[in-house]
């Protein structure tokens, strides 16, 4: 067995006796560690589950990558585009791409006894994707698309319906104004909830030929394209290798791309604003548990002077007694990080269970606190606070360098 271990293991057990000094500042130490892990880990899997669920609801309104007119904005009825570019078949065969769905935006107006609300209503083919509005239907059903024009069926949000006293089944009149008024009579076949107001408080789904008919559109022509990426795939990399599709296309078809961040900024900048709290949260962490490390390596450095006094009269060198006492250190530290990690695994496995901690979906876009554990950033996270309270606890070799053993030899 390695000399310096089996010292540290002796110390370890002579130092855990009831009353020691060692005891109680090792004790605290390891708790400091324990609390700031589980800050650290429960930091970032809030941050992660906050990513998680608002990207998935800003994309399931519209794809993660829209195509749409030059110059326009995604939600245009002026300038349509054709639905099936020559480049599409490309874009299709991306690896990167899970879904393709055309789409026609039309703004309007609701009005309900002495109510009236601007909407835009969104238009959507047969094979249209419902995932997203199958998660956050809240009472009725789905519309079913057809391609006929008339009495078609339409999904309101929730606050939409509340504020205007609709109910599922009920007629709903809406009006198109442009040189002139068209009006249209659909049927409310469902309610949404998807807690994002600012979006969902006026979309509305219908069928694509209501919108096209209202637009006097061909049935080839629409707003614009919207791509579905399959998971862990690469927004940022995927919409630059579309562009490039586009710009190398011998067609006349060009189209803008546009990605679910820039569509929806406000949401986005709110996620990176919430990134650099969780980076000033650990940094925090990390500090306050390593100088609690340090405080508590001195104080047994210090109780045992004389120890290290005896150890170098014998002949040990400085770097192998601070060897004994980082030994101890880093026992400290594992233990303190393996207890953190259990206590917040533990709580990420309730509150994503049971969601018992609620939240105000009008701040916060969500009706609870939601968590996602990536197991990469949790492994980098717990090798990374390893490296750096190690690094920090080669402060007190200082200390071990400055002891004379003829002095301390004399301390009994």
């Amino acid at each position: 067995m390695n000399t310096n271990l089996f010292i540290a293991k002796t110390l370890w057990r002579k130092s855990s006796g009831k009353g020691g000094l060692g005891r109680g500042s090792a004790i605290i130490a390891s708790v400091s560690v324990a609390v700031s892990m589980l800050v650290m880990v429960l930091a970032i899997s809030i941050s992660d589950g906050f990513k998680k669920e608002i990207k998935e609801k800003a994309a399931g309104f519209s794809g993660e990558v829209l195509l749409h007119s030059p110059g326009v904005e995604v939600t245009t009825s002026l300038y349509p585009v054709n639905s099936s570019p020559i480049f599409l078949d490309e874009i299709k065969k991306m690896p990167q791409v899970a879904d393709i769905q055309p789409y026609a935006y039309r703004s309007a107006i609701i009005k309900q006894n002495d109510e009236i609300q601007g909407v835009l209503v969104k238009g959507v083919t047969k094979d249209f994707k419902w995932d997203f509005f199958k998660s956050v239907l809240q009472e009725g059903a789905l519309p079913k698309i057809t391609d006929s024009v008339g009495n078609s069926e339409i999904l309101m949000s929730s606050r939409l319906a509340g504020m205007l006293g609709y109910k599922t089944g009920d007629a709903v009149i809406i009006y198109f104004i442009d040189s002139n008024v068209k009006v249209r009579k659909f049927i409310l076949s469902g309610i949404y909830n998807a807690q994002l107001e600012d979006i969902d408080m006026s979309l509305m789904i219908t069928s694509i030929s209501e919108i096209q008919s209202v637009n006097g559109w061909a049935s080839n022509e629409v707003s614009g394209i919207e791509l579905k990426l399959k998971r862990k795939s690469d927004l940022g990399q995927t919409a630059t290798l579309v562009e490039q599709i586009i710009d190398e296309s011998e067609g006349d078809d060009m189209m803008y791309v546009t990605r679910v961040d820039e569509m929806f900024p406000h949401l986005f900048d709110w996620l990176r604003l919430l990134d650099f709290n969780v980076l000033v949260v650990m940094v925090l962490m990390l500090t306050v548990s390593g100088f609690n490390m340090i405080s508590g390596l001195l104080i047994l450095l210090f109780e045992k002077i004389s120890m290290i006094g005896l150890l170098k009269a014998l002949g040990m060198r400085d770097k192998g007694i601070h060897k004994i006492f980082l030994y101890r250190a880093l026992y400290l530290v594992i233990t303190g990080m393996i207890a953190g990690n259990i206590a917040a695994l533990i709580f990420v496995f309730i509150q994503g269970r049971y969601a018992l901690i609620p939240l105000d979906p009008s701040n916060y876009f969500v009706d609870h606190i939601p968590v996602y554990l990536n197991l990469t950033k949790l492994i980098i996270l717990n090798l990374g606070a390893v490296a750096v309270i190690t690094l920090l606890l080669m402060i007190p070799s200082v200390f071990i360098s400055g002891v004379s053993p003829e002095k301390t030899l004399r301390v009994k």
